[in-house]
């Protein structure tokens, strides 16, 4: 309970501190072009990557992708649920075959009459080899919502146009004295939404 307060109100002191930034604009300028963008747009692909690795999603609530969210907490859950129920399977089984390979006849385990100890062996080893596949997938979610948050943050900005439209350029290839170099007929696929 009290990881979810803390969840909670680091999401409501990041939107906070959203709220209270001011709509001073700025130009931020690159090689070719300059791009006027509001300070209180100003993203951080740090900042995406740091809130994600703190906690999972946080990264993609700074980039506004909220129904990302649920994506990551589902496979996450599901990877950390199978990994649990693989560990129970595997903890059953290891012991019955312990019992049923001590040489004490006295003892008896839950299989007794169910599965031989080849099977119980067998078993053991398989929910062994699925409880370490679900936590690698764990942490392969984990790695996948950092890898999503930076991708994202460096896209926040990115500009698509309305304009898609498919232009081929009638020319054949040429040689263009001005530049020097060969031009070759260019397609482009572009549709409107």
């Amino acid at each position: 309970m009290r990881a979810w307060l803390l969840c909670l109100s680091l999401l409501l002191q990041l939107v906070s501190a959203k709220a209270q930034t001011n709509d001073s604009v700025y130009i931020r300028e690159s090689d070719s072009f300059s791009i006027v963008v509001p300070e209180a747009y100003e993203h951080s692909v740090k900042k995406a990557v740091r809130y994600s690795a703190m906690l999972p999603g946080l990264g993609q609530t700074y980039n506004r992708k909220y129904w990302k969210i649920p994506i990551i907490y589902g496979l996450g859950g599901f990877t950390v649920y199978s990994a649990l129920q693989n560990q129970k399977l595997y903890i059953r089984h290891r012991d019955a075959y312990r019992l049923r390979s001590d040489g004490d006849p006295a003892t008896v385990d839950e299989f007794d009459g169910l599965q031989t100890a080849r099977e119980l062996q067998r078993n053991r080893d398989i929910y062994r080899q699925a409880r370490d596949l679900n936590w690698i997938l764990t942490l392969g979610v984990y790695a996948l919502n950092l890898v999503d948050a930076s991708v994202d943050a460096h896209l926040f900005h990115f500009n698509v146009s309305d304009d898609l439209s498919v232009r081929l350029l009638r020319d054949s290839p040429h040689y263009n004295l001005a530049t020097g170099n060969w031009q070759f007929p260019v397609a482009t696929l572009t549709w409107k939404l």
